[in-house]
This record gives C-alpha cells, sequence and structure tokens, in this order.
C-alpha cells in the first residue's frame, strides 16, 4: 500500500440508518478528493403493505424485510457506478459501514478500503434477534391500524430510546436533527430496512473482504472492537473519546483529523 496525495481516491459517503447525506458536510474538509454522498434511506410508501403477510409467519416477514433492504442496498451499488466511483473509499456510519462491507465484497465496485465510523460490525447474533424482534412488528401494526396510527406511536416510542443514541455533553441542533430523523423516518420501510439489512452477511464480508478495514468506535458506542478485531485482526480500530454513536458530528476534529492521518491516506495502489 502506498500514499498518493496527488492523486486521492474518491469517497463515497453512506449514512447510518435513518440518516442523510448531508452529514458528510460534518467532515468535508478532510476528504481532499471527489466525494458521493449518498442518501439512501427509502421515502414513505414505498413499500405496498398488501404484500405484508396477513398469516404469523416470522421466516415470510423476514424473507420479504431482507428483499427489500437488497432493493435499497442495488440501488447503492448502481448509483456508485454510474456515478463512476467504482475504486472508492467507502466511509460510512452505522448501518452505512455494514453496507460498506458487503458493497466491498462486488468485484464491479473494486472499492479501495472500508472505513467505519462506530458500525454495528460484525452483527452479533443477540442484536441481529434483537433488531428482528423491535422492527418486524411495527410493520405488522401498520398493516392492521394503518400507517397514520403506526408513524404516531413510532414517534413516541422513539422519543425514549434515541437519547441512547449520544452521550450527557451531545446536545444543540445537531442532536435534534439527529432525533428529529430518527423519530419522523417512515415506519414501515425504516422498520424493514433494518430487519432486512440484519440479515445480509455482514460479518462474513467484513471477514473476507480483502480491502484494508478502518475503525473509529465511539466512547460507548454500537461498534463491536473486540469482535471485529477477532475476525479481522488486520483492521485497524481506534476510540473516539467523549461522544456516542456519532463520531462525526459532535467530535468533528477528532475525526477529521484520523481521516487524514491513516484511513484516507493509504491506498491499495
Amino acid at each position: 500500500m502506498t500514499s498518493n496525495p496527488q492523486n486521492p481516491r474518491p469517497v463515497v459517503f453512506l449514512h447510518g440508518w435513518c440518516g442523510h447525506g448531508d452529514e458528510v458536510e460534518f467532515i468535508r474538509s478532510a476528504l481532499p478528493g471527489p466525494v458521493l454522498p449518498i442518501s439512501w434511506m427509502p421515502p414513505s410508501g414505498e413499500f405496498n403493505l398488501e404484500e405484508w403477510p396477513s398469516e404469523p409467519d416470522l421466516e415470510a416477514r423476514k424473507a420479504i424485510a431482507l428483499q427489500f433492504a437488497n432493493g435499497v442496498l442495488e440501488r447503492v451499488r448502481r448509483t456508485i457506478l454510474d456515478a463512476g466511483f467504482a475504486g472508492a473509499t467507502l466511509v460510512g456510519h452505522s448501518m452505512g459501514g455494514g453496507m460498506s462491507c458487503i458493497l466491498a465484497m462486488d468485484p464491479d465496485l473494486s472499492i479501495g478500503s472500508v472505513v467505519m465510523l462506530d458500525s454495528n460490525v460484525p452483527v452479533l447474533d443477540q442484536r441481529r434477534q434483537t433488531s428482528l424482534d423491535q422492527m418486524i412488528p411495527w410493520v405488522d401494526r401498520a398493516a392492521e391500524a394503518g400507517r397514520l396510527i403506526t408513524q404516531a406511536g413510532w414517534i413516541a416510542e422513539a422519543s425514549s430510546w434515541v437519547p441512547d443514541f449520544f452521550s450527557l455533553e451531545d446536545q444543540g441542533d445537531s442532536r435534534l436533527r439527529i432525533e428529529r430523523r430518527f423519530m419522523f423516518a417512515p415506519v414501515v420501510e425504516a422498520a424493514l430496512v433494518i430487519a432486512g439489512g440484519v440479515q445480509w452477511p455482514i460479518s462474513k464480508a467484513v471477514a473476507s473482504i480483502t480491502c484494508p478495514v478502518f475503525g473509529l468506535a465511539g466512547e460507548a458506542g454500537r461498534m463491536p472492537v473486540e469482535e471485529l478485531l477477532e475476525i479481522r485482526p488486520d483492521a485497524r480500530v481506534d476510540h473516539c473519546p467523549g461522544t456516542g454513536h456519532f463520531p462525526h458530528v459532535f467530535a468533528t476534529e477528532l475525526t477529521r483529523t484520523w481521516l487524514e492521518s491513516g484511513p484516507l491516506r493509504t491506498t491499495s495502489d
């Protein structure tokens, strides 16, 4: 691997669940080359609730969620190719990091490296089951009671668990924007993306991809660092003290410095 500052590798930024591509602005100054931020969360109404099984068949529900998440993944893949960003570095936050691991297995994308910002990678069995247990019932509720009533319940419940993503010091406009995005994300599509995405072979992907892997773990964040290093001992994983699940938002200077000092200086050329 060599450093090539005169010809920096392009970057694709993949936000986390219920996030948005505009989060790249927090770290944009650390990205010297072309940048493609992809806002990949599906809009309300993309999933036709008439396709949801009326019988209590968990495996059928899981299969539909996986198919839906795969459709999101394929759109991201196609966006990267159509924009001419094959060969890019993938910088992914949270679920965007897991998505990056899957995309990096695609030979057509020729990914240079995967950089994960407090991503839940590898996906542990308990986290996968918890996500399925939490998300699939939301689609059940929407199919039975309708989207509007279910969205109201989602907003009420999300207001209680969203603070778990932050440290006590993470306040202000950025926190409020993130909280609103979680609460007002279309409940059906948001639930299906998580229930499907946790079924992706993310753990297998991060263990098998040949490009360099980097991780920045938030303090009390969601990256299982020990498990990641166990299956990927060559990964460079550093810690971001004093913040939670959004290091690029609430520890911007540290994140930018970290990106500039390692992950974005290293290429596989």
